[in-house]
């Protein structure tokens, strides 16, 4: 995998908050790609999907 590293000192205030924020978003779409019939936007959600829990994970191995 390849990106740009960012660097962000966070609050544990704002560690919970951005942590509860990809949370709840991941929540969100995977009530999306349940609710959805269309073929090629639920893979575009299920993307997203992924994108949100490696980035979830990662940024709770850094937490």
């Amino acid at each position: 995998m390849t990106g740009t590293v960012v660097s962000l000192t966070l609050s544990e205030e704002e560690k919970d908050l951005v942590r509860e924020i990809l949370e709840e978003r991941h929540r969100i779409l995977l009530m999306e790609i349940s609710n959805t019939d269309h073929h090629h936007f639920k893979l575009v959600l299920r993307k997203k999907a992924e994108m949100l829990e490696s980035l979830l994970s990662r940024f709770l191995v850094a937490a």
